[in-house]
């Protein structure tokens, strides 16, 4: 039997780095229009669902086809994980479903192919979630007090880079059973299992850089 699916795509009004982020003009279309198109592609996604707590936002979501629900302004400050605003949705909803699909609307390269994927990965693995990844072949440091250590690799036996293979969490795609968004509040809990995407496909945007980037690539994937 087909496993029922929800698409929750958290799009807040608040940006501090691009104002309007999540409805501004991408490629010729509101940047939420594209998540909201991949997902009602979906064969596999029974419903789709944007929550937020800005008019605009519901408005234009709700032009694109998308069901739509408010919001609290409580959960929708930018110290408010999406995981909370996710389990607000979710109980709002009010329905059964095996697993929820969280998109997030910054993520306008990852296609209805990737979203599928995942959902396939995911029911085939017979995990409780799942993220999407990304490979990277970093070296990854950080900073320990004033002075810096690496994180994935030993400088005194350093590999050649091809051969440093890491995944570095896109935050495209997150799928979760009910159980574990109820009870922990988070996204990922239990057997977490990944979905590979293409790099460019990856793109999160938070800054007016990855803004133009994306567009550019974009454009060219068409």
């Amino acid at each position: 039997m087909k496993p029922k699916i929800i698409a929750i795509i958290p799009a807040r009004g608040g940006s501090t780095r691009i104002k309007n982020k999540n409805i501004k003009i991408f490629d010729k279309k509101p940047l939420i229009a594209w998540t909201i198109k991949a997902a009602l592609q979906s064969k596999l996604i029974d419903d789709v669902y944007v929550t937020s707590e800005n008019e605009n936002i519901l408005k234009i979501s709700k032009k694109y086809l998308a069901n739509t629900i408010k919001r609290p302004k409580k959960l929708s400050n930018s110290i408010i994980m999406p995981d909370e605003a996710i389990r607000h949705a979710y109980l709002k909803v009010n329905k059964d479903y095996d697993y929820i699909i969280t998109l997030q609307p910054t993520s306008p390269l990852r296609n209805t192919k990737d979203i599928d994927g995942a959902i396939k990965k995911i029911i085939k693995t017979k995990a409780d979630s799942l993220i999407s990844v990304f490979k990277t072949h970093a070296f990854i440091w950080k900073k320990s007090h004033n002075y810096y250590l690496p994180t994935n690799y030993n400088f005194n036996k350093r590999p050649r880079s091809q051969e440093s293979e890491s995944f570095q969490e896109s935050g495209a795609i997150y799928i979760t059973k009910p159980k574990i968004l109820i009870k922990k509040n988070n996204r990922l809990g239990g057997k977490i299992t990944a979905y590979c995407l293409n790099f460019w496909r990856s793109i999160d945007i938070d800054h007016i850089e990855d803004f133009y980037i994306g567009e550019i690539l974009k454009k060219n994937s068409k």
